[in-house]
Formats: C-alpha cells, structure tokens, sequence
C-alpha cells in the first residue's frame, strides 16, 4: 500500500492543482458577468441561483462532495484499522502456533486472506471516491465555464 500510496499523492496533487486552475479559469470568465435580468448574475459578478446550486454540490455541508470525502476518510480509516488487525492475527497466530510445537503451522490463514481482500477492497473504494471526488469538481468547473462561454456567444 504505500508504494500506491506516494504514487497516489502525487497524483492527487496534480489533479488538485489542475482543478485548482481550472476552477481559477471559471471564476475569472464568471466574476466579470452582467446582465440585466435579475434571476441571473448581477454586475458584482454573483452567480445565479442555479450555478449557486450546482458550486455548492462540492464543498458545503451535507452536500455531495461533502458525503464523497466523509465516505472517503471513513475508508481510510477502515483500511488502517484493518491493516492492524491483519497484524494482530498475523503475531497471535504465530505465537499459538510456536506454543503447540508446530512454528510452521497457520491455524486463521482462512481469516488472514479474508482480510486481506477486505483491505484491499477498502482501498479500491477509496481510489474510487476520490476520483469521483474530482470527476465531481472538474465536471462542476467545467460546467460553468461552458455555460459562461454559451453566455458570452448571445451576448
């Protein structure tokens, strides 16, 4: 795991910062909008309520993105506490074993390898929430600017 780990972080910094420029992209082609109609941004560049809506799915309470990364902690704890059970059963098992006077024996090794996909299933759900996490917040960015660019072409 923590070879996938550094790899991981690594890659979620350059996603994290690609979604930082392009979320920087949309609010430079969104702050400077006007119009005179009053359900959409005013002059002060303040969004619509529907792109209100749709910006807060990433980071408000009880939103989206906001049970994505709950979820997502939750995972990886779930991962650390069964890394360290796997560990637990490892050196109990071992130590019984070596008591009996057979060292080479593996009495949970059926237990051992259930855990084992357990964590690694833990881990796949991880990877995947966070890749929806950014799947979320590049499709939301990318709506808006899109949105502003159509805007921009009837204006």
């Amino acid at each position: 795991m923590s070879s996938s780990s550094s790899s991981f972080g690594s890659k979620g910094t350059l996603t994290l910062i690609k979604s930082g420029a392009f979320l920087a992209a949309a609010l430079l082609l969104v702050a400077p909008m006007s119009t005179t109609d009053g359900a959409k941004a005013d002059a002060q560049g303040r969004f619509d309520r529907e792109q209100t809506m749709l910006m807060n799915l990433k980071s408000q309470p009880n939103s989206t993105g906001f049970f994505i990364i709950q979820s997502s902690e939750k995972s990886k704890m779930i991962v650390r506490d069964l890394t360290k059970g796997l560990r637990q059963l490892e050196e109990v098992d071992k130590a019984y074993s070596k008591s009996r006077g057979r060292p080479d024996s593996r009495h949970l090794e059926g237990t051992k390898l259930k855990l084992i996909n357990a964590t690694r299933s833990a881990e796949r759900l991880h990877d995947e929430l966070w890749d929806t996490f950014q799947d979320l917040k590049k499709s939301i960015s990318e709506t808006l600017v899109l949105d502003e660019a159509k805007k921009g072409a009837r204006d």
